[in-house]
């Protein structure tokens, strides 16, 4: 019995033909395409919805990306990455490392807790179960991208830090400054987003780590 082994989107995804029109095509539908998904859902959505708002074929479609699949996983990459171009554009400049946790720390929590990212995570929530190559990018581009970019300003104050590298730093103040409040927020439980609220719930979480991990 000869046993078909399905290609995962994630690493197969066709790249758009390098020409003007072509890059012009690809954004266009992605575009269309995020617009549609963040408001529909994944199953919400068909390729001729897209195409029926973005033009071109299937055929440019599957040549593109692969699928609707391959499409939703670089629309998943592509937001996550927006989310960490923030984060890198900090400027972080003669700060002390609690100052820079603090901007660094509000930064990521306006970023995680914008309508576009909290409808964009529930899609992944819903859907990485069916389609494995779905939270395999959203690891890769969302979360273990973040903690790499802390991580590098966690590096430059290694000599504070208690007993834990830059890398561990990294993934515990994320934590403690992201998860239950993005959670709570993806789940329609606590959607307080106001500027002196984030204000607060970063300071704590800045004050939390310090007392924690910090010399």
């Amino acid at each position: 019995m000869v046993t078909t082994v399905k290609p995962n989107p994630e690493e197969q995804q066709p790249s758009c033909r390098r020409t003007r029109r072509g890059t012009e095509r690809c954004a266009r539908v992605r575009a269309v395409a995020t617009d549609l998904f963040l408001a529909r859902g994944y199953d919400g959505v068909s390729l001729d919805d897209i195409i029926a708002e973005s033009g071109g074929s299937k055929t440019n479609i599957y040549s593109h990306f692969g699928g609707k699949e391959g499409l939703f996983v670089g629309i998943i990459e592509g937001l996550c990455d927006q989310v960490n171009a923030k984060l890198q554009a900090v400027d972080l400049t003669g700060l002390t490392l609690e100052e820079g946790l603090r901007r660094l720390g509000r930064t990521l929590l306006v970023a995680l807790l914008d309508d576009r990212h909290l409808s964009l995570y529930r899609q992944v929530i819903g859907q990485s179960g069916r389609f494995p190559c779905i939270g395999h990018a959203w690891a890769k581009h969302g979360p273990e991208a973040t903690r790499r970019v802390l991580s590098q300003f966690f590096t430059a104050h290694r000599d504070r830090l208690r007993g834990i590298s830059p890398e561990q730093a990294a993934a515990l103040f994320h934590d403690i400054v992201a998860w239950t409040r993005l959670n709570r927020a993806v789940f329609g439980i606590d959607g307080n987003r106001a500027p002196t609220d984030l204000d607060h719930h970063t300071e704590e979480s800045v004050s939390l780590f310090i007392q924690g991990y910090i010399l």
